[in-house]
């Protein structure tokens, strides 16, 4: 069966959901996808002592908010990608924003800041380990991740794994941002988003074990 037939097959039988179940169930893997990252958060790095210091700066709450967008962006993605007859008609270029919206904000102050301040603001202190980092607490919000999208019926796996890899690495940057003193839009912008991306790469090359049904 070709999958536009089977596409036009599930959507045309009304079969009862029970949305409240689905709700739980989603609910619950992607609290113990959050707990997850957060156990191991606690194991490996610990919190930033000085967390509360930085919520007084600006800056803090563009990283909170550039990542809360991303994630909210690709779990809103993903939910319409796990419904075969709206499958076909997502598109995926509203997660571009937050990125591209950054990366204004960087390239500005990068601009603006002294040519000897530029490599401090793009590398920080820790450029050399924010991905690998945020990719290492991505794994358990991406086995949720995968679960919840294979609890639907995707048809586009590989888009629907990279958003799902998205998301995942999304909640891990929010969770590892518990742990990084790093706030500056340039960093934030390469590094932070790097940690993103790997497990959306590895989502979308895994889709098709993964996700198939």
């Amino acid at each position: 069966m070709k999958t536009d037939q089977l596409i036009e097959m599930l959507a045309k039988h009304d079969v009862p959901v029970n949305k409240t179940r689905i709700a739980l169930q989603v609910s619950l893997a992607v609290a113990l996808g959050f707990i997850g990252s957060f156990v191991l958060l606690l194991v490996v790095f610990d919190m930033n002592p000085d967390l509360g210091m930085l919520f007084n700066n600006m800056w803090f709450w563009v990283r909170f908010l550039f990542i809360v967008s991303v994630g909210a962006i690709s779990a809103a993605v993903l939910a319409r990608l796990g419904r075969p007859a709206e499958a076909s008609r997502v598109s995926v270029w509203l997660i571009v924003v937050p990125f591209a919206l950054l990366a204004l904000v960087a390239a500005s102050m990068l601009v603006m800041a002294p040519r000897e301040e530029r490599a401090d603001m793009l590398l920080g202190i820790s450029w050399d380990v924010c991905a690998r980092n945020i990719s290492l607490l991505a794994l358990p919000l991406f086995v949720s991740a995968i679960w919840i999208a294979k609890q639907f019926a995707p048809v586009r796996l590989r888009v629907t794994g990279a958003i799902a890899g998205l998301f995942a690495g999304a909640g891990a940057a929010l969770i590892y941002s518990l742990h990084c003193p790093e706030i500056e839009p340039a960093f934030l912008v390469v590094w932070y988003s790097l940690g993103m991306m790997i497990p959306a790469v590895v989502g979308a090359v895994l889709a098709g074990k993964l996700l198939k049904w």
